[in-house]
C-alpha cells in the first residue's frame, strides 16, 4: 500500500479508491458510506416524539375547554366505540402520524443530501445530521404556525420579532435562508456526482417549501365553465348573526360595502323576523316554509328522525330540473344534509368529530397542512371549517366553492357564511375574552364576512350564475350586543332575564335584534322581479322565502306551508294592505341558566348541559336527547307580534307558571297581563293572546291568572 495523506481522514473514516489493475490511489480519499436507511429509526422516533408531545400538550390544555363545552361533556367515549366517530378519529390519527412521519423522512433525506454535498465529511455523524435537520424543520413549522395561526395553543407572541424588518418577518428570512442552503447542497452534491435522484427531488421539495413560506397561503382561483340556462338560477346567500340594522352598538354603522351595494339595488324587507333565532330552526323554516312547531325543528341538534320537514324547496326545484347545492363553512349546530333535498353538499363533516377535532387538531404541523388545498382530503374536519377558528382562513371556503360548485344548468344554491357568529374569530384574529371586547370583535367579523360575501358574488359572476339569477340575501338571526335598545326587559325583567336578553341570540323574545333579520331579493342579468328596488315595511318571516321562490320558479305558491308568497304583493303593492293584520311568531332555543346563546361561559356549563346531548351511534352525529325535549319546551319563551304590538310568554321558575308581557314594538314599555285580555277593552292584545295559544297548542297555560313579579 502506498503512502496516504492523513489530513482528509481527520474528518472521518477513510478508504483508498482502487485504480485499474488493483492499485490504490493514495491521493483520492472518500468517506465511508453509511447504509441508505441508516438513521431511519431515529428520524421516525423524533417524529413520533414530537407528535406525542404536541398531543400531550393539546390534551392537557383542552381538558378544561372540553369539560366546559355545552355539548361534549355529555358524550361518552366508551359508548362511541364501534361507531362512525371511531372510524373518523382513527383516520385522523393515522393521517396525523403520516404527515409527522413525512417530516422525519425529510430530515433523513436532507442528512443524506448533506453527506453527498460534503464528500470528505463535515465532522458530524448521520444521527446528528438527522437530529439537526429535524429540529430545524420543526422550528420552521412552529414559526409558521405562530405567524399564520396566532390563536393556536402552540403560538408564541410574535409581536417582538415581526417588526425586525418592515414588510417581512424572520419566518420569511429563515425560510428563504433554508431554501437557498438546500439549493447549495443540491448543487454541491451534483458537482461531486454524488446526488441520487430521490435526494435531488427531496432537496427541491424543501427548497420549494421554504419559498412557499415567503408568502401567506394564496387564494387559488381557477377557470370556470360558464353556466348556460334559460331558467333563472336561484341563490340564497345567508350571513349568520348579521344584525338587521347593520350597525354595531356604540360603534356606529358596520363596515359592509359589499352588502350595502347589494341592498342599494334590491327589494329589502325591513320588518322580517326569524321564527326561531338559531341556525338550524331558522334554516329548516327557510327550506320548508314551515314554522318550527310544524317541522319540530325546535332546537339546534334536534334528532333528525324527529324533524318532519315535508316537501322542501330543494326537492321542488329538483323536480323542475334544477341541480341543488348546499354550502356552509360550519355545521356544528345545524345538521343539514342531503336528506333535505340537496344533490351536493360543500360542508365540513357533520358529527362529533367536528366538535372533537376542532380542539384536538390544533397541532402545529396539522394546522399548516390543513391550511393547504390538500388539507381538504387529509384533515377535512379542520380545513375550511369556521368551527376550527384557530386555523380558519376565509379564502379557503371560497376555494372550496370554486372547486366544487359545478354550475352547468339551472341551479339552486344555498350558501351560508358563518364568520360573523360567535366567537367572532378566525386565523390571525383571537377570540375576545371580555364582554367589552365583543362589539369590536363582532364589527371586525362583520367586515371580514362582507369581504367574503363580495368574493362569493364575484365567484358567481365568474361562473355565469349572475347572467340570469334571483339572489336572496338574508340572515338566519341577528345578534344582541349589550346595547340599551337590545332589550325590552330593562324595567320589568329579573337581572338574569335582562342579561340574557342583552347578548347573543335565541335567548329572549324581548330582544328585537336577536329575531329581526336581514331579508332582501335582487334580480341579475335576464332574471326579473316585480316591483321597484326599495324598502318594504311589510311584516314578513323567514317562512315566506320558500313559497316566494317556489312561486317564481313554478308559477304557483305551495299551499301546505305556514309562510306566504310575496309575489302578489310585489306585483300589486296595494294588496300589501292586507298584511297589516298579519301575526308572526318567534321563540327561544335551549339555554341553560348559566349560558348565553352562542357564548359559552366556563362556569356551570358542565353541570347543566352534560345530560342534554347524546351521540347517535349509526351516524356519529351529536344530537339533543329525546327524553329531555319536554324540559326544553317548558323553558322556551314565545312571542306573537303584529306590525305594532308584541305579546310575550316568559316561563318563570318551576312551579310559578308564565308571565305575559304586552308592549308596543315601536315604543317599548312592557306591562304584565294578569290573565287573558278583555277583547272589548284590548282587542289587539286578545288577538295576539289567542294566536299565541293556537300557534303553540298545549304548551302555554290558557286562562289562569299569572303571578306578579
Amino acid at each position: 500500500m502506498g503512502r496516504t495523506e492523513q489530513g482528509p481522514c481527520m474528518q472521518g473514516p477513510c478508504f483508498l479508491r482502487k485504480l485499474p489493475g488493483g492499485t490504490e490511489d493514495a491521493n483520492v480519499l472518500q468517506p465511508r458510506r453509511h447504509g441508505d436507511w441508516n438513521g431511519l429509526g431515529l428520524s421516525q422516533a423524533l417524529a413520533l416524539a414530537f407528535m406525542l408531545a404536541c398531543f400531550g400538550w393539546v390534551y392537557s390544555e383542552i381538558g378544561y375547554a372540553l369539560a366546559n363545552h355545552p355539548v361534549l361533556p355529555s358524550l361518552s367515549i366508551q359508548e362511541s366505540l364501534g361507531t362512525a366517530l371511531t372510524h373518523q378519529l382513527l383516520v385522523f390519527a393515522l393521517t396525523a402520524w403520516a404527515v409527522h412521519a413525512l417530516v422525519g423522512f425529510l430530515a433523513l433525506a436532507l442528512a443524506r443530501l448533506t453527506e453527498s454535498a460534503f464528500p470528505r465529511g463535515i465532522g458530524a455523524s448521520r444521527s446528528w445530521l438527522v437530529t439537526g435537520w429535524f429540529v430545524l424543520l420543526i422550528g420552521l413549522t412552529m414559526a409558521a404556525n405562530t405567524t399564520w395561526h396566532p390563536s393556536s395553543q402552540f403560538a408564541g407572541d410574535p409581536s417582538w420579532w415581526q417588526q425586525v424588518l418592515v414588510g417581512t418577518t424572520p419566518l420569511q428570512i429563515a425560510a428563504a435562508t433554508v431554501a437557498l442552503f438546500v439549493l447549495v447542497l443540491v448543487i454541491r452534491a451534483a458537482l461531486h456526482l454524488r446526488i441520487s435522484v430521490p435526494a435531488a427531488l427531496l432537496g427541491a421539495l424543501v427548497a420549494s417549501g421554504g419559498l412557499f413560506l415567503l408568502w401567506s397561503p394564496p387564494s387559488i382561483r381557477g377557470a370556470s365553465a360558464l353556466a348556460d340556462t334559460s331558467a333563472p338560477h336561484i341563490v340564497i346567500l345567508g350571513i349568520d348573526s348579521l344584525r338587521n340594522d347593520l350597525t354595531i352598538p356604540r360603534r356606529g354603522e358596520a363596515a359592509t360595502p359589499a352588502v350595502d351595494h347589494f341592498l342599494a339595488h334590491a327589494r329589502r324587507f325591513s320588518d322580517a323576523v326569524s321564527p326561531l333565532p338559531r341556525t338550524y330552526g331558522a334554516w329548516v323554516s327557510i327550506l320548508t316554509g314551515r314554522h318550527p312547531v310544524s317541522t319540530n325543528a325546535r332546537v339546534n341538534l334536534m334528532p333528525r328522525k324527529l324533524v318532519h320537514e315535508g316537501v322542501t324547496l330543494p326537492e321542488v326545484l329538483h323536480a323542475q330540473g334544477y341541480r341543488t347545492f348546499y354550502a356552509t363553512d360550519e355545521v356544528r349546530f345545524a345538521n343539514i344534509d342531503r336528506s333535505f333535498g340537496f344533490d351536493k353538499l360543500v360542508t365540513p363533516p357533520i358529527g362529533a368529530a367536528d366538535f372533537l377535532l376542532g380542539y384536538a387538531g390544533d397541532m402545529p404541523l396539522i394546522n399548516l397542512v390543513a391550511s393547504l388545498p390538500i388539507g381538504r382530503w387529509l384533515f377535512p374536519a379542520t380545513h375550511a371549517n369556521r368551527a376550527a377558528n384557530v386555523t380558519y382562513h376565509p379564502e379557503q371556503f371560497l376555494q372550496r366553492l370554486e372547486q366544487e360548485l359545478d354550475v352547468q344548468g339551472p341551479s339552486f344554491l344555498a350558501i351560508h357564511l358563518t364568520l360573523a357568529h360567535w366567537p367572532y374569530a378566525w386565523a390571525g384574529k383571537p377570540v375576545p375574552t371580555r364582554p367589552d371586547g365583543y362589539r369590536e370583535a363582532y364589527g371586525d367579523a362583520v367586515a371580514e364576512v362582507d369581504r367574503q360575501f363580495r368574493d362569493v358574488m364575484q365567484l358567481l359572476a365568474d361562473k355565469g350564475v349572475l347572467d340570469n339569477a334571483i339572489v336572496v340575501l338574508l340572515s338566519d338571526h341577528g345578534e344582541a350586543l349589550g346595547a340599551e335598545n337590545d332589550s325590552m326587559l330593562r324595567k320589568v325583567g329579573t337581572s338574569r332575564e335582562v342579561w340574557d336578553s342583552l347578548w347573543g341570540h335565541g335567548t329572549s323574545v324581548m330582544s328585537p335584534p336577536q329575531y329581526q333579520v336581514l331579508f332582501a331579493m335582487r334580480a341579475f342579468g335576464r332574471a326579473q322581479l316585480p316591483g321597484p328596488s326599495q324598502d318594504y315595511d311589510w311584516p314578513i318571516s323567514l317562512e315566506d322565502l320558500r313559497p316566494t321562490l317556489e312561486h317564481f320558479a313554478t308559477g304557483k305558491a305551495p299551499a301546505d306551508v305556514d309562510g306566504i308568497s310575496l309575489v302578489p304583493f310585489l306585483e300589486d303593492p296595494m294588496q300589501a294592505k292586507a298584511l297589516a293584520s298579519r301575526i308572526r311568531f318567534t321563540e327561544t332555543d335551549f339555554n341553560t341558566p348559566s349560558t348565553l346563546a352562542g357564548r359559552y361561559e366556563a362556569s356551570g356549563i358542565i353541570d347543566e348541559a352534560a345530560t342534554y346531548y347524546e351521540l347517535d351511534r349509526e351516524s356519529g352525529w351529536v344530537q339533543f336527547r329525546e327524553d329531555r325535549l319536554p324540559e326544553l319546551i317548558a323553558r322556551k319563551q314565545r312571542a306573537a307580534m303584529s306590525s305594532t304590538t308584541l305579546l310575550a310568554a316568559i316561563p318563570g321558575p318551576p312551579g310559578r307558571g308564565h308571565r305575559y308581557l304586552l308592549t308596543d314594538r315601536r315604543n317599548p314599555a312592557p306591562r304584565a297581563l294578569e290573565g287573558p285580555p278583555d277583547p272589548s277593552a284590548e282587542p289587539e292584545a286578545r288577538r295576539l293572546w289567542d294566536a299565541l295559544q293556537a300557534r303553540f297548542p298545549g304548551e302555554l297555560p290558557a286562562g289562569a291568572k299569572q303571578p306578579r313579579m
